[in-house]
Order: C-alpha cells, then structure tokens, then sequence
C-alpha cells in the first residue's frame, strides 16, 4: 500500500534531484521548517513519529550537513520552530508543540 502511494505522488509530483551549488558572490540563506522534537523525534509528543523513521533520520541528517555548510560559509541560516499556546487549539490537530516545551525544541 505505501509503495503504491509513493508511487502515485513521484507520479503525480515529479521531482527531479540536481546538485545546487553556491555562488560566491550572491548572499543564499538556509531556512529550515519545523525540525523539531514534536515532529521528528520518537516519542515526543502527539504528531511526533511512535517508532524510528528512516526518513526523518534522513531528513534530520540533511539538514544538520547543510546548516554546517551554511555556517562554515558565513552564509545565513534561518529555523521556523512550530509552538503553540496551549489554551488555543489548532483543529483538526491534537495538542503539540506547546511553547515552553521540549516538543517545540530543535532536535538535538
């Protein structure tokens, strides 16, 4: 069943993998969104993944090699952190990433 959904979406939205590379005299940023323990690391809270997750390792992964770049080459970096406050709720979502809580935290 996920091979098919995987299938429909690379149908559907095709992507195509190019190596980006970064001029010297143009100032690029960096902005990560939403790498944060509510929706990246195990057990952290109600949208967070309940078991290990290839993708998000991967994606976690990725995102740590090019905020490194990014900063070797004094270059900005930018992360969205989702939080919420906890007495407005977000429908159709449960409860997550609660200012003030680990869950709203960059992973480590």
């Amino acid at each position: 069943m996920v091979s098919q959904t995987i299938d429909v979406l690379k149908n559907e939205l095709p992507l195509v993998q190019e190596l980006v590379v970064l001029p010297e005299d143009v100032v690029t940023g960096l902005v990560l969104v939403d790498i944060i323990n509510g929706f990246c690391t195990v057990g952290a809270g109600n949208l967070a993944p309940r078991e290990p997750n290839t993708q998000i390792s991967r994606t976690i992964s990725e995102s740590v090699r090019l905020a490194r770049l990014f900063c070797d080459k004094k270059l900005p970096v930018m992360a969205f952190l989702d939080s919420h406050h906890p007495d407005k709720p977000e429908d159709p979502y449960p409860p997550h990433c609660i200012q003030g809580t680990d869950e709203s935290n960059l992973v480590p």
